[in-house]
């Protein structure tokens, strides 16, 4: 069966649809299976900077097929410079991995609008012609014919929200994708070929911000666009997981896909068929009252059971892992209080400056309290974006500023917030399910959605450049976050 998924991409601004995705030609049936869609910024606006959109690079002839009538754009010579730039690191790394060069693409790349014309026609994907009904809102590699197409229409208004370096990302992604069909390996499943084609997403990705490209340079606010492109093509939180043959991934291990690659190069994705990958599943409980997501005050509690909520349920659980932890090492915590406050009255602490505790929250030392904004916790579990994990990762960092207190830990500045991350990471791998025997009780444990809730305040909460050094950039602060969730607290020295 003829096969290629389509994934709803919602840009930082505006919902924005684009397939990060193969095709595969058995016979010229079709399917197609889309995410879940989202009507506001994954990010906040005011943390989201794209990446400059003003750079014009000339337009190189035969890099892409345009066709005679396509409005030109800003970005078009981009576009051309990142298809070369991508084609040789991939005539690069394919030799190295699979010992034989790398063919171009044979069909080429092709960009669709309504006006092309009927003369100038794009391949079809099995059979036929690709019209631009197939591709709308999307772009796609078929492996029958060896090529891929986007929808030129997209383009513009990704480069807005994400920078040019989304568009050459996704592009990226999709030259992956072509590896692995030249590699002989387009027979694993979706899931496993769609986080190898991010992985060499990154792989690329760190080339260029390395400046080994001749032509294009990316800051860290491209790498930052990277991974929020990675977490806006998810899986649908209300999906079958990795149940679904064609599931693609969470937010939490895409990202992650595309770190290993930037990390390791493309040395790093080659194994991903062949070890056994760290991926994250927790299915969705459709008879879950809340859906997965609780309220942050339980306004109605159970008489007998107690209150159902944020402000309840995830400090309890904060205790007992930081006072299970003390005990195995012979120590002993003493659990700070939880203090909830207004932006018009905030909670009184020596340490911190009255303006800081505005929308935040943190930890104040001298009482050893947790102070929490009303006003941002509620904004955050109640938007469909963020959800009560948001409050619990914020919560979170500053219980793990609490142990890092009483154990008289020296870190200091962006370490020491990066340290914070790990450790909260340590207590979400504790609380993923299946819960162990003696805590199947638990009234907490996570849901579908919660890590990509986590990873999404961590990027929104992260300095703009790595050099800023107080909060982490949003890839160190992910990617210590995912270090304690996937290795645990050892992992946090």
């Amino acid at each position: 069966m003829l096969g290629f998924v389509r994934f709803r991409m919602i840009c930082s601004l505006l919902i924005v649809g684009l397939v990060v995705t193969a095709c595969v030609s058995t016979d010229p049936g079709v399917t197609a299976t889309r995410s879940r869609q989202i009507d506001q910024p994954l990010i906040p606006t005011e943390s989201t900077n794209a990446s400059d959109t003003t750079v014009t690079l000339p337009v190189v002839d035969g890099a892409i097929d345009f066709g005679t009538n396509k409005p030109p754009q800003d970005h078009d010579g981009f576009l051309t410079a990142a298809v070369i730039d991508i084609q040789k690191f991939m005539a690069e790394v394919y030799p190295q991995l699979y010992g034989s060069p790398y063919p171009p693409l044979k069909g080429g790349i092709f960009a669709a609008y309504p006006t092309r014309p009927a003369n100038e026609p794009i391949p079809g994907c099995g059979e036929g012609t690709t019209t631009y009904a197939d591709v709308e809102g999307n772009a796609f590699y078929c492996s029958f014919g060896d090529f891929v197409v986007y929808d030129d229409l997209l383009l513009k208004s990704l480069v807005q929200d994400l920078g040019l370096s989304g568009v050459g990302i996704v592009l990226a992604h999709e030259f992956g994708h072509s590896i692995q069909s030249r590699a002989g390996e387009f027979d694993n499943p979706t899931i496993l070929m769609e986080q190898q084609a991010d992985c060499f997403a990154g792989a690329w990705t760190a080339r260029v911000a390395r400046g080994e490209s001749d032509t294009l340079t990316f800051s860290d606010e491209d790498i930052r666009a990277g991974l929020i492109a990675m977490i806006q093509v998810r899986d649908p939180v209300d999906g079958g997981g990795i149940a679904d043959p064609d599931a693609h991934g969470t937010g939490f291990d895409r990202v992650g896909a595309f770190q290993e690659g930037f990390k390791g190069g493309a040395i790093a994705c080659k194994p991903f068929f062949t070890d056994k990958r760290p991926l994250v599943n927790i299915e969705f409980d459709p008879t879950d009252v809340n859906l997965g997501n609780l309220p942050y005050v339980d306004e109605a509690p159970d008489a007998t059971a107690g209150p159902s909520d944020i402000v309840t349920l995830i400090p309890a659980d904060l205790d007992r892992f930081w006072a299970e932890q003390a005990k195995l090492q012979g120590k002993t915590f003493t659990a700070p209080t939880l203090v909830r406050f207004t932006n018009d009255a905030p909670a009184p602490c020596v340490d911190v400056n009255a303006d800081e505790l505005v929308d935040n929250i943190t930890y104040c030392p001298s009482t050893n309290q947790i102070l929490v904004s009303d006003d941002l916790a509620f904004r955050l579990s109640e938007d469909p974006l963020t959800g009560d994990m948001s409050v619990g990762y914020l919560i979170s960092q500053a219980y793990s500023e609490s142990v890092q207190v009483q154990t008289g830990s020296q870190l200091a500045g962006e370490q020491r917030v990066l340290a914070n991350d790990c450790l909260t990471g340590a207590w979400v791998s504790d609380i993923i399910p299946p819960l162990p025997a003696d805590r199947v009780d638990s009234p907490l444990s996570l849901s579908a959605g919660d890590l990509d809730e986590a990873i999404i305040t961590a990027i929104a909460r992260s300095d703009q450049t790595t050099d800023t050094n107080v909060l982490g950039s949003s890839f160190e602060k992910v990617d210590a976050f995912r270090g304690g969730v996937l290795n645990g607290l050892g992992s946090c020295k």
